[in-house]
């Protein structure tokens, strides 16, 4: 059956293996020590409610699901944390007789379990790899937390993005990992428990179809759900028939096109009530039962409006056009979100880093919280200090009388856009380093720190291994931004030129004229043909010049720059005016004396790639294989074909 949920256990090879991954980079990446003594941080109050506030009503509807897991494994001496994406315990159910050996071991309500701060510990990485897993004993990286066995099971939204961890650890507990099987079993339960719970409400006002192959076991272990709105249209399944890839195809469709049924039929059975239905899947022939819900409260006459979460995803989706790169680059994004590693944006000026950055912020948990960005190349060296950290009243002369609050603590909770990264000056980038490793930040003139929790991203056009190498940027805080490296690549680069100038003509012209505005095609080849040095942001300003100044009409070669119809030369950064010959870029222009062999010679230092060519040239591809046809140039690729 197709959403059958029944599946293997995890095996403990399959955790052995990530364990060992995680303990490697606990000793690499996070550099941490594992004999520090300390117990887990444990946040304070203030800091706590930050994380609790947006985790409120499921906290409700979870806690049941935690009362009744805790029932189960009292006795044996555990205790019930939930914890949401960034490891922070928010709730939390333990015997009280215990609660100072509770809290002497970090098991307690605040306490910080990433993988950044206690290295390998099963809350870490159930948010990481997002699936079940049991930490026990020895397995734990740092030396406190070894007598401990924790059993995490990741927990999702509605939607499928991340949402909480459910943990259940004991202090003590036997040697054998073989002992922990039927705990994570119990905690994987539960978890599906609350998954489900908060499913539920969150649609009560749609259908909602329990699903199960047989019909006996529809009341008490339905193998999925599914929620069709007010028009039949199915807009969500449960995380169960996610998981296994079932009915995915079958979003957006109506139910007629995925069931034997008519939408009045299933409504009359909710109607009726306590009748299962029996449907056949018409994609694969199976047979299975459904149980309908009706909606709980009347559904708005309004269009259901897409969550801040999927607007995200789209904006991604939306930036990403139908280029191969930026489709990977918003893969990779909407994998990485929520999962507390910090993200760092590579690419040449005006590519679209910062836009880039909003759009993952906007897909993220933390949509609703600030998003913060940065320019470091922007803020003058004497006070980019006070800029990011902030500052007490009478820190410096010419303070704020009521100090000021820095760029780090306004992000808390949400985004920090660090843009161009590679001119912060080196004191700040041990500064920063220290923010990172600890999460707390200290304005100048204070002497207690503050809590801070934030998604870094930060972006650069520099390239930061080579600052390193020359002792221009720190080692450590370099490993430490690079967790995740998205190359955006430049404009010139993207195979979707055509179709980004369609949209910007479709979007621009719609706030000017309130329509879209055409273009020919001699100016259309003009903008392909172009090497665009300033990337989006040039082609931004080119377009909306060019029809501002044709009045609304179709933008034609006279309404474009000297430089792009090609009565001056484009103005490249100077790393790219010198051709790999030693030529300079007006030999290396195909027709000037020499040009031939300029072309020959860059093509081969390129192996032939004529992207890499044109780029070391400061053309476009189609001048090039112009030229290369017009001087008989053939690459040795192609020969014999």
């Amino acid at each position: 059956m197709p959403w059958n949920t029944s599946k293997p256990s995890d095996s403990a090879p399959a955790d052995v293996a990530l364990i060992e991954r995680s303990l490697l980079r606990s000793f690499e990446l996070h550099r941490l020590d594992p004999g520090r003594g300390e117990p887990p941080r444990v946040l304070t109050t203030t800091a706590l409610k930050d994380h609790r506030e947006p985790m409120e009503r499921f906290m409700r509807i979870a806690r049941g699901g935690m009362e009744a897991l805790f029932g189960q494994v009292r006795d044996a001496g555990y205790v019930v944390l939930l914890a949401d994406t960034h490891g922070v315990a928010v709730d939390f159910i333990g015997n009280p007789l215990f609660d100072q050996d509770w809290r002497r071991a970090g098991l307690w309500l605040g306490s910080c379990w990433t993988e950044e701060k206690e290295g390998t510990c099963a809350v870490a990485l159930a948010n990481l790899e997002q699936r079940a897993i049991t930490v026990h004993h020895a397995e734990h990286f740092r030396a406190p937390n070894k007598t401990l066995t924790c059993s995490a099971v990741p927990i999702f939204a509605p939607d499928g993005r991340p949402l909480a961890v459910l943990d259940a650890s004991a202090m003590e507990s036997p040697d054998d990992r073989r002992s922990q099987h039927l705990v994570l079993q119990m905690v994987q339960s539960a978890a599906r428990m609350a998954e489900d719970a908060n499913f539920l409400h969150e649609f009560e006002h749609h259908h909602v179809l329990k699903l199960a192959r047989r019909r006996d076991f529809l009341e008490v272990s339905a193998d999925g759900m599914v929620v069709l709105d007010e028009t039949g249209r199915i807009v969500a399944i449960s995380q169960s028939l996610r998981e296994q890839g079932a009915l995915v195809a079958a979003l957006g469709r109506s139910v007629e096109e995925v069931f034997d049924h008519r939408f009045e039929q299933v409504a009359d059975a909710a109607r009726q009530g306590g009748h299962p239905l029996a449907m056949r899947h018409l994609p694969t022939g199976t047979q299975c039962f459904a149980l309908v819900r009706p909606p709980r409260r009347r559904p708005s006459a309004a269009p259901a409006q897409a969550s801040p979460s999927m607007a995200g995803a789209d904006a991604l989706q939306a930036i990403a056009g139908h280029d191969p790169q930026m489709q990977t680059n918003a893969r990779q994004a909407l994998r990485v979100l929520d999962k507390g590693l910090a993200i760092l944006l590579h690419g040449e000026s005006g590519s679209g880093k910062e836009a880039f950055a909003k759009a993952m912020h906007e897909a993220s948990a933390r949509r609703a919280r600030p998003f913060v960005a940065v320019n470091c190349a922007a803020i003058p060296e004497t006070l980019i200090e006070s800029e990011l950290f902030g500052y007490r009243e009478g820190a410096f002369t010419g303070a704020r009388a009521k100090g000021a609050r820095g760029k780090i603590a306004q992000a808390h909770g949400g985004t920090l856009f660090l843009d161009e990264i590679g001119d912060m000056p080196q004191a700040m980038q041990t500064r920063l380093l220290r923010v990172l490793a600890e999460r707390e930040v200290t304005p100048l003139g204070a002497e207690q720190p503050v809590a801070v929790d934030v998604q870094l991203i930060c972006a650069t056009h520099r390239d930061l291994r080579g600052m390193v190498a020359q002792g221009q940027f720190r080692l450590d805080l370099y490993y430490r931004l690079n967790s995740v490296t998205l190359e955006l690549p430049a404009l010139r680069d993207r195979a979707d030129k055509g179709l980004l100038i369609e949209r910007l003509l479709r979007e621009d012209g719609q706030q000017l004229y309130g329509r879209a505005v055409a273009i020919t095609e001699a100016a259309r080849q003009l903008l392909l043909c172009h090497d665009w040095p300033g990337n989006i942001r040039q082609l931004k300003n080119v377009l909306r010049t060019a029809m501002a100044l044709s009045g609304g009409e179709a933008v034609g070669p006279e309404h474009l720059p000297a430089e792009i119809r090609g009565g001056q030369p484009a103005m490249l950064p100077p790393e790219r005016m010198l051709s790999l010959g030693g030529v300079d870029a007006q030999t290396a222009v195909p027709g000037a004396p020499g040009g031939r062999d300029a072309l020959l010679q860059a093509l081969k230092a390129h192996q032939w790639n004529v992207t890499e060519t044109a780029r070391s040239l400061g053309l476009c591809r189609a001048t090039v294989y112009r030229h290369m046809q017009r001087w008989e140039i053939v690459s040795p690729n192609r020969l014999g074909h």
